[in-house]
């Protein structure tokens, strides 16, 4: 049967499928026989399009490989790159940011020498209240800004990826926690209806499975 035919026979199928109405022993045998038909078709399938899928798998794999052998030197490049980039642009930022502390902490000085003298002199001339309130107002200064050194360049730009570690398990909120799927469903595969886990209910789901017709 060549894969138009195929097609063709498959393409049949989920109408008769629909049409299924199981209420007699006689309909429950036409389902099993169409269910088996249909894992005939399955096989015939397979024999027809499973080498040409393995062919074009294997052409696959042999492009994907020839590309990886190119790809893998500029890979382990950009690997040896980008930490001292990003290295250099993290000293350059704490460089940056110690500047503007510096900057900040000189110019609140001036404003504080400033704000005394004022009040000195105000307490020289008798003003004693204006002398306190001088002396109790809140010191601001204006933002000191540094600009950033490592050079802007087009196409390349930093990226931050938050991540985390845990430092107490025992603090963590409990929809922070999740299960071990994989632990409990292998007990619950080994032990099916005598699995005994607290706050977990064990149930069988059950399917068709339909293989080679026998005689």
């Amino acid at each position: 049967m060549n894969q138009t035919e195929l097609t063709e026979k498959a393409l049949t199928v989920p109408k008769q499928a629909n049409a299924l109405i199981i209420t007699t022993p006689e309909q429950y045998q036409a389902a099993a026989d169409m269910l088996l038909n249909i894992k005939a078709i399955q096989k015939e399938i397979d024999a027809t399009f499973d080498p040409i899928v393995k062919k074009a798998h294997e052409a696959h794999k042999e492009a994907v490989a020839q590309k990886k052998k190119v790809e893998t030197p500029l890979k382990e490049a950009e690997a040896i790159i980008k930490p001292k980039m990003v290295k250099y642009d993290t000293e350059q930022e704490a460089i940056r940011r110690a500047e503007e502390e510096r900057l900040r902490a000189i110019a609140l000085k001036e404003e504080e020498d400033r704000r005394i003298a004022e009040a000195a002199a105000a307490e020289a001339e008798g003003n004693h209240d204006e002398a306190e309130a001088i002396v109790s107002e809140p010191v601001y200064v204006a933002p000191v800004m540094v600009q950033k050194t490592t050079p802007q360049v087009s196409g390349v730009q930093y990226r931050e990826t938050w991540t985390f570690e845990v430092v107490d398990i025992n603090k963590v909120p409990r929809e922070y926690l999740k299960l071990d799927d994989v632990r409990i469903g292998g007990v619950v595969r080994s032990m099916k209806g005598a699995t005994n886990i607290p706050g977990i209910r064990a149930y069988a789901v059950k399917s068709v499975a339909a293989g080679r017709r026998t005689a």
